[in-house]
């Protein structure tokens, strides 16, 4: 149980280096709103599996439109920038047919100077892993660099002392005010401001390269999330098995980590042309008890080997959400959200916070789901061939007016056997691997 929770003091550790990107460019209908999405891993879809969906295929689906993603893991705001100002022309014409953009970034600026600072402590208080010094890091340190050069063991040993607990936490508070200070507070000048000087100016630079390429685009930008909340019941049951000192060293560094998350959101709201995406609310919710739930959409909890800060396909669920919410354009065929949404695992302690922003966007049908018994087959099908029948010799059909909504797929002016054919072509795809909605099928065939 040590072992994890040196796993979570680590935190983000879990975030990955730069990875080779191939950006993402998908079609979910006739092109009537079409995103993209800038930033970095949650923008991506980091830790998601093949069957899997990112919340940018989620929006897309539901507004009916294409989504290019563009987001790395592990960039930095400066590196967002960047890619935007290397735009090639295909890549200008995807931005200026694009209503909406998505960018998800301030993560890693501020994790990856978390990390140097505390590599630093480390290389002064002898807290380095073995066979590892100072001159072998590299001059960028992110959370991977961090994962090979601190020892945790060390630092267990070290925040017992209780003179070094109070260092530590000296070390965090320089830490935190090195990133959310502004020049509001006394003594700024001191610290590096990293919202402040280096990520808002980047946010607002990336908006002003968008906006000359396309002045009509929607800029929403993302809060970023605190990772670190757990259950009470899993961090009561820790509490008793690692000494006080480290536990309340454990404890600072979780509440630097809230207090980074809310200071940022907080800022970022003086950025102009921007919309304001808050997914730190979804994943910071409380009930009445006073039980946040930001673990329920990550795998923090996941043990040590499963640990992970990245939004599960619960989390990609609840942004898409608020992403959705945010743009306020409301769909009355639930689409690939809705089927996501119930097959997820768990579903039934979905945080009712979160579950208020996805009822935000219930429509009245899912498209193909005729007998709305939350699957598309050929029961579908062949209910579609009934009413059919039913309506062209003059007969009033036998089910509801949304149910035969959800049965004109092609979107014609009424239920036919091209609807029925169109059903069971996507119940093989479906059934053979394919991956996606009625939808996303019908724009790619």
């Amino acid at each position: 149980m040590k072992k994890y929770i040196s796993a979570v003091l680590a935190a983000a550790m879990a975030v990955s280096s730069l990875s080779v990107f191939t950006a993402s460019a998908e079609s979910y209908g006739n092109g009537d709103t079409d995103i993209m999405v800038l930033g970095d891993s949650i923008g991506s879809g980091y830790g998601l599996s093949e069957s899997e969906y990112n919340y940018g295929q989620l929006v897309a689906d539901y507004l009916g439109g294409d989504v290019w993603n563009y987001a790395v893991s592990g960039y930095e705001s400066a590196e967002t920038l960047a890619q935007i100002r290397a735009f090639d022309s295909t890549q200008k014409a995807q931005l200026a047919d694009s209503e909406i953009v998505v960018i998800s970034i301030g993560g890693n600026d501020m994790m990856n100077y978390m990390a140097g600072s505390l590599l630093e402590f480390a290389a002064k208080n002898n807290l380095l892993a073995e066979g590892k010094t100072a001159e072998d890091m590299p001059e960028k340190k992110d959370f991977q660099t961090l994962s090979e050069f601190f020892d945790m063991e060390a630092v267990k040993e070290y925040t017992a002392n209780l003179s070094n607990a109070i260092k530590f936490s000296d070390k965090l508070d320089n830490i935190y005010k090195n990133i959310t200070y502004t020049d509001a507070n006394s003594n700024a000048a001191a610290y590096k401001q990293i919202i402040a000087k280096q990520i808002i100016p980047n946010i607002n630079a990336m908006t002003e390269e968008i906006k000359a390429v396309n002045p009509d685009a929607r800029v929403i930008v993302q809060t970023v999330y605190n990772p670190l909340q757990f259950s009470k019941e899993y961090e009561a049951s820790i509490k008793d098995r690692v000494s006080d000192s480290y536990f309340t060293a454990y404890q600072k560094f979780k509440t630097i980590f809230n207090n980074t998350t809310r200071r940022f959101s907080e800022q970022i709201k003086e950025v102009e042309g921007i919309e304001i995406a808050d997914v730190l609310a979804d994943f910071s919710s409380e009930d009445a008890n006073g039980e946040k739930y930001g673990w329920y959409f990550t795998n923090v909890q996941g043990g040590k080997k499963n640990f992970d800060i990245h939004p599960t396909q619960a989390g990609h669920v609840a942004i898409a959400a608020t992403v959705l919410n945010t743009i306020g354009k409301k769909s009355e065929d639930n689409g690939l959200i809705s089927l996501t949404f119930n097959g997820l695992s768990g579903v039934e302690n979905y945080p009712a916070y979160a579950l208020s922003q996805y009822n935000k966007l219930a429509g009245s049908y899912y498209l193909g789901d005729v007998n709305s018994d939350g699957f598309i087959n050929s029961t579908d099908a062949s209910l579609v061939l009934e009413q059919y029948g039913l309506l062209s010799t003059g007969k009033n059909a036998t089910i509801t007016e949304n149910q035969l909504k959800a049965g004109n797929v092609n979107g014609d002016s009424a239920v036919d056997s091209s609807d029925a054919s169109a059903i069971l072509g996507y119940y093989g795809f479906n059934s053979t691997g394919g991956k996606g909605s009625l939808k996303y099928y019908l724009a790619n065939q």
